[in-house]
């Protein structure tokens, strides 16, 4: 009886120069796998958070006329910037607020996704609207590079009780905030200490206002702060750039969809253009994105069919036995 396995060498071993062929098809087939499994592992590269990023003044001063040491409040720099880096990593506490039409609600509820935080005063007439209005021309830039539901924006009064939810409504539509993502939140006067320390955000009252850190902090998904951006002129790539990366190295969700990964890979082939101001495609990155999905395509499409040739050949050999068996009987 002449078993499968037992079938003359000369009937299934391929010849040497089929071996070698194959063999170099293998090695062809490796070597584009290591390529595109290196070009995968560079595109999801991770890098330390950014903590500092400024544009323009750190410290917005009530009163910009020199002060004698001692005759006015003052805030020291040094030490609201240690307080503010001393922040990152912290989870914000879930303080109850108060929206602009009065609704309460909590720092919790924006989770899920990356938050945008600032902490302006109503009464000031120069510094927080300018920094508020440049912080909304950035996020209508972020909206064109991320998508419009990708992270929420939230702008907290501390000068309580006078930034009360009529107050921040009315300093909203005064400056022109419409954005379906950001907020106008209240918080109770006792609250604010340590609603604001928790951020790192230092303020003293003066006689003409507040001194107090200009920025905005950024918040990730599960409330933790992840970056701090000083300035009162904030541009979409200062911004931008902590939240690609949240949200590049954000877990893939249980029920991921083709498009969710479009997205994702959208995020990643954007660069900033510092001669435009905005966001562009990078065409560069989207065509060796396209490259190494080749390669790996053609390294499925060769093992598909050599399991498939092999499959047949030994098939064949175990049926030519059989079939010589019946022709001799």
């Amino acid at each position: 009886m002449l078993l499968c396995a037992d079938v003359p060498r000369s009937r299934f071993a391929l010849s040497s120069a089929g071996r070698h062929n194959g063999l170099t098809r293998l090695g062809s087939a490796l070597a584009a796998l290591v390529l595109s499994v290196s070009f995968a592992a560079s595109a999801g590269e991770t890098v330390a958070p950014a903590t500092k990023s400024a544009a323009g003044p750190i410290v917005e001063r009530a009163d910009p006329a020199p002060r004698e040491a001692g005759t006015v409040p003052a805030l020291d720099e040094s030490a609201a910037l240690r307080a503010a880096e001393a922040a990152i990593g912290r989870i914000v506490p879930d303080l109850p607020l108060l929206d602009r039409s009065g609704r309460p609600v909590r720092l919790s509820d924006y989770r899920g996704k990356p938050l945008l935080v600032s902490f302006i005063y109503t009464g000031c007439f120069q510094v927080c609207p300018t920094q508020t209005r440049s912080l909304y021309e950035a996020v209508k830039g972020l909206d064109r590079l991320l998508g419009e539901h990708q992270f929420n924006v939230v702008s907290i009064g501390f000068n309580q009780p006078f930034d009360s939810p009529d107050a921040m409504r009315s300093f909203a539509r005064q400056h022109r905030i419409e954005h379906r993502n950001w907020e106008f939140l209240s918080p109770p006067r006792q609250s604010v200490e340590e609603l604001t320390r928790a951020f790192g955000f230092s303020f003293v009252a003066t006689p003409a206002g507040f001194d107090h850190v200009l920025g905005v902090t950024v918040v990730d998904a599960e409330g933790r702060i992840h970056a701090q951006v000083y300035g009162d002129r904030l541009r979409a790539d200062q911004l931008g750039a902590p939240l690609r990366q949240l949200l590049l190295n954000a877990p893939p969700a249980a029920a991921s969809t083709l498009a969710a990964m479009v997205e994702r890979v959208r995020i990643l082939c954007t660069v900033y253009d510092p001669d435009t101001g905005e966001y562009r495609y990078d065409w560069k990155l989207i065509f060796e994105i396209i490259g190494g999905l080749l390669f790996f395509s053609s390294v499925a499409l060769y093992f598909l069919f050599e399991w498939r040739d092999q499959r047949r050949a030994r098939r064949l050999s175990c049926n030519a036995p059989r079939q010589a068996s019946g022709s001799t009987a």
